[in-house]
């Protein structure tokens, strides 16, 4: 199964995210580090609702987890006749998944594999490589020296580990490796994934491993066009590097959690986000994203194009030492919901949006559709501000922490800004443009700054030019 994500260059030079055939052709994104809006014409009247009653946000997901597997075989190397010393990859794979379905057809519920490197790889299409395929509901426990690696290929697609249509599977401990250093490229290649969950699995749960130099994906969540989305998956406390495409690709999951990961350097091929929420014809929503530390990804930390019920909290972002960035670090687009919640963002340069650590992109003038709410809450930004733009309707923006840059909004239909805290020694600190809302408990260097917006008629505080 493979999911096609892509990227495309909005206006003003913005790199903007753009899901195959359901995003159209443009972004709102500054200008420039000074937070234009080309987006924003002169002349184009704003037609926000007069009323702002949101609705309330969803509640916090709950993901439950595999049930637990007691039995397990540990793999006899000399019975299967597998080298775990990086041997013939066609071999290697077609062994070990035998040994895997003896173990479930005898009583196992799991295997534990011992150290070694063991490359696996079998080209069974011109598209395809295969790899583990997990047999039925089980764990696949690799010890902490154990590699499992993805022989050198030249097709566009892989899974080091496929679960496909599964329920109740743990994978947990060791490596996973992709073949990016010695892949032969001959296009995209972007389908190439360290763990594959597939096909409406159930209770999936991947921790305490290493997913690293996969031409796509670390670990790719897809739904099925029959089955419908994935279920309760959990991705916790690994780390996810040097992958081309993403750290996670989410297509299609319902009541997903990525906890306690490092997630960095993501970087080679478009969208380059260390999550990324993008459905397809799928459904994502009630997803946990918490305590991850994001660092050095070429596009961004995370981006949200069209799931609902999103929680982002006390997560670490951390631009590193990439000075290209295209989009910036929180992105999401407006049909989403999310609450973005004690997060730290830092920022060292502008992105080709501009200085912004949480910016939201749209593709067309139509008013929001969503009636739930963006949460930005009780977030720290250094060197780096918020940007909601073009209609982006129901919004909170509360007790954010913004060191050296702004706050933004133009065109928002229903806007609640109350208790931010803007420290900046010169130029604009928020900045409005036709604005419906209600602001209250706003600081600026420590003084109470004066924005009298209501919810009955448009709120402009920038002059023309500065846009």
């Amino acid at each position: 199964m493979t999911a096609v994500l892509g990227s495309r260059r909005g206006p003003g030079g913005s790199g903007c995210l753009l899901l195959c055939a359901l995003i159209g052709s443009a972004c709102a994104g500054a200008r420039d580090e000074g937070g234009t809006d080309e987006a924003d014409g002169q002349g184009d009247e704003f037609g926000g609702s007069q009323e702002c009653e949101p609705d309330p946000r969803g509640t916090e997901p709950e993901v439950a987890l595999p049930s637990p597997h007691e039995q397990l075989y540990e793999l006899e190397l000399d019975t299967w006749g597998i080298s775990n010393a990086g041997g013939d990859p066609v071999e290697t794979r077609t062994r070990m998944n035998e040994a895997l379905a003896w173990a479930l057809d005898n009583g196992f519920e799991g295997v534990r594999i011992p150290a070694g490197t063991y490359r696996v790889g079998e080209k069974t299409s011109d598209i395809y490589t295969a790899g583990i395929e997990l047999p039925g509901s089980m764990d696949l426990i690799l010890d902490p020296g154990a590699t499992l690696e993805m022989a050198p290929n030249d097709t566009w697609n892989y899974c080091v580990v496929a679960v496909r249509g599964l329920e109740d599977v743990r994978i947990a401990g060791g490596r996973i490796v992709g073949d990016r250093d010695e892949h032969s490229y001959g296009g995209a290649d972007d389908e190439g994934h360290g763990v594959c969950v597939e096909g409406a699995s159930k209770r999936v749960l991947i921790e305490d491993i290493e997913l690293t130099k996969l031409t796509g994906d670390g670990v790719l969540i897809v739904g099925q066009s029959e089955a419908g989305s994935c279920e309760d998956i959990t991705i916790r406390n690994s780390e996810l590097h040097e992958n081309r495409r993403q750290g996670v690709s989410i297509v299609g999951g319902i009541r997903v959690l990525i906890e306690g990961n490092e997630i960095h350097h993501i970087h080679g091929t478009a969208p380059q986000f260390g999550v990324d929420i993008e459905s397809l014809s799928f459904t994502s929503k009630d997803i946990m994203i918490r305590d991850n530390s994001f660092h050095d990804n070429q596009a961004g930390d995370f981006v949200n194009t069209d799931g609902t019920n999103v929680w982002f909290q006390g997560n670490t972002l951390d631009q590193g030492d990439v000075t290209d960035q295209v989009d910036g670090p929180i992105v999401f687009w407006k049909r989403t919901d999310q609450t973005i919640r004690d997060n730290v963002v830092i920022m060292h340069s502008p992105t080709v949006n501009g200085l912004w650590g949480v910016i939201g992109y749209t593709n067309d003038d139509e008013p929001r559709a969503n009636p739930v709410p963006n949460y930005i809450e009780d977030n720290v930004f250094e060197g780096g501000g918020i940007h909601l733009a073009r209609n982006h309707g129901n919004a909170v923006i509360r007790a954010n922490q913004i060191d050296g840059w702004m706050i933004l909004g133009s065109r928002l239909s229903c806007l609640r800004l109350s208790d931010n805290a803007v420290n900046k020694a010169e130029g604009e600190s928020y900045k409005f443009r036709e604005v419906q809302g209600v602001a209250s408990g706003n600081l600026l260097n420590g003084a109470p700054v004066a924005l009298p917006m209501s919810d009955d008629a448009p709120f402009t505080n920038s002059p023309p030019h500065l846009w």
